[in-house]
């Protein structure tokens, strides 16, 4: 009996294989717990929600893209700075590629049209903006519709919506009780670590590509 081929890592059009799926992640609220008004606290005191990293390695281990996502309105409108967002956001990912964890790409939004000086911009990645996904869809060719947004705030679930992904809504951090959009998640979860190990049993992985 000959041995089975290996299945490709990618999917070329025309063949068969697993499609890239990205699992996008929303920073202050699911993964890390903010501080008071919403503020990051310093990577060395930052707080992982319970069970997260051990999630997100199974997650990525099995194929998953992660993608980090969300609004820094701190930086925006002034309460803290761009540089202390930048030394947080650097040592986010280093500690998530130490714990085997590899970020595909950093999405997170420190502007704002109406922030403080120097943040008062326009951002494609400023949610419910579907930016982020729509540039992880064009430069890692995954698939949005076998994608997933998990977050605690509607912004993000908003935005993972309108661009064809599934959508997990999460009760830590706001709890989507920030009420500025009416969101109807596919998957309510009392974590970001339930709804990444529920995704990540997902066995969807053989598919036809057009």
């Amino acid at each position: 009996m000959s041995a089975q081929p290996n299945l490709p890592q990618r999917s070329p059009v025309g063949k068969w294989g697993p499609p890239p799926r990205g699992i996008f992640l929303n920073v202050l609220g699911a993964l890390v717990e903010p501080g008071p008004a919403g503020k990051f606290k310093s990577i060395g005191t930052a707080a992982f929600y319970e069970g997260v990293l051990d999630s997100l390695f199974r997650a990525t281990q099995a194929g998953w893209h992660l993608y980090l996502i969300g609004n820094v309105d701190s930086v925006a409108f002034g309460k803290q700075t761009q540089a202390q967002w930048d030394k947080f956001r650097s040592g986010l990912v280093s500690r998530l590629k130490s714990e085997g964890i590899p970020v595909k790409r950093d999405y997170t939004c420190t502007n704002h049209p109406e922030g403080v000086r120097g943040q008062d911009r326009d951002s494609v990645y400023y949610l419910p903006g579907t930016g982020a996904m729509h540039h992880a869809a064009q430069a890692e060719g995954i698939s949005l519709s076998l994608s997933w947004v998990v977050g605690d705030s509607t912004p993000g679930l908003v935005a993972g919506w309108r661009a064809g992904c599934s959508t997990a809504g999460v009760r830590t951090g706001t709890g989507l009780k920030d009420a500025t959009f009416q969101v109807d998640p596919d998957m309510t979860a009392e974590s970001a670590a339930s709804a990444i190990n529920w995704i990540a049993r997902d066995q969807t992985v053989l598919r036809r590509t057009a």
